[in-house]
């Protein structure tokens, strides 16, 4: 699996989450995303 690096602010994530929540891989992605 490769590993992607991205920047997004607060609301991005919250419309990525809202917009995807029925594809379980992005959402895992997501969630394990934080904060550098």
């Amino acid at each position: 699996m490769s590993k992607y690096v991205v920047e997004l602010n607060a609301e991005d994530l919250q419309m990525l989450k809202d917009c995807h929540s029925k594809n379980p891989s992005i959402m895992k992605s997501l969630n394990e995303a934080k904060e550098d």
